[in-house]
């Protein structure tokens, strides 16, 4: 993957995920469409408390349904990991509240090749970002988090931008920078693997929450999806996404 990085790099080429295509660039440019397949297929236990378990991005979502992982029981059990992580399906979840979904950490690699796991953030966080592009990029997306755009969007009963900055602003508990990922369409980065917790999560509300459509707040989603795709992928190794579906135009 890192080789097929460095080529398409090289001539201009994008990488998405096979399966994660929602048009966007995918027709507009040229496109290496990678497989997360058998060979990237793992899954294992993390740790002796037994209810963390890692997932390389080929296993099927079958499997993690069948650790008892509360957010991916209505997901599709063909998915795999990473097809399920870019869907739509698994964002779908109220304002500050994309802990349900069962999300521990997330590892990654960005668009210059920088690979690293994203995870809870604070004072007791246990996996300290490594990579010191990340962790330039850190200040930035709390900077997002605090704008106008973002105060906006989180008044909103479910978050209406695609890319969930809300991450940042949960409703309870710690922040956790793998949420980000949770719905990103193959558009900010390549997810290798993805952590799980099978215990409940903390949040008072656990179903999922369906798309609102709320032209006053269109225009200030979509600024903060422009900047969060330019935070994390700046050099547009991956395809951009349509903006979610009654968000197309600010009205």
């Amino acid at each position: 993957m890192l080789h097929a990085h460095a080529l398409c790099r090289e001539y201009g080429v994008k990488i998405a995920l096979a399966g994660a295509a929602e048009g966007g660039e995918i027709d507009a440019a040229p496109v290496l469409m990678v497989e997360a397949g058998a060979a990237w297929a793992s899954l294992a236990q993390a740790g002796a408390s037994g209810t963390l378990w890692r997932a390389d991005a080929g296993c099927s979502i079958a499997r993690v349904q069948a650790l008892g992982v509360a957010g991916v029981q209505g997901a599709d059990p063909a998915l795999n990991v990473a097809q399920w992580l870019a869907s739509a399906a698994c964002a779908r979840w109220h304002t500050g509240q994309v802990g349900q979904s069962g999300i521990e950490r997330v590892q990654i690699m960005l668009g210059d090749g920088t690979i690293e796991v994203l995870g809870p953030f604070g004072a007791d966080a246990v996996t300290p970002l490594r990579s010191l592009t990340v962790q330039k990029m850190v200040p930035r997306l709390f900077e997002l988090a605090g704008s106008a755009e973002a105060i906006l969007c989180a008044q909103t009963a479910h978050w209406p931008a695609r890319f969930r900055l809300d991450a940042l602003m949960p409703s309870g508990g710690e922040v956790n920078l793998a949420w980000l990922m949770a719905g990103h369409g193959g558009s900010l980065a390549w997810v290798q693997a993805v952590w799980f917790r099978t215990t409940p999560p903390r949040s008072l509300d656990n179903q999922p929450c369906g798309q609102a459509e709320d032209p006053r707040i269109v225009a200030q989603a979509q600024e903060l999806d422009r900047q969060l795709k330019a935070c994390f992928d700046p050099l547009g190794v991956f395809p951009s996404i349509p903006p979610p579906k009654g968000l197309e135009s600010a009205s």
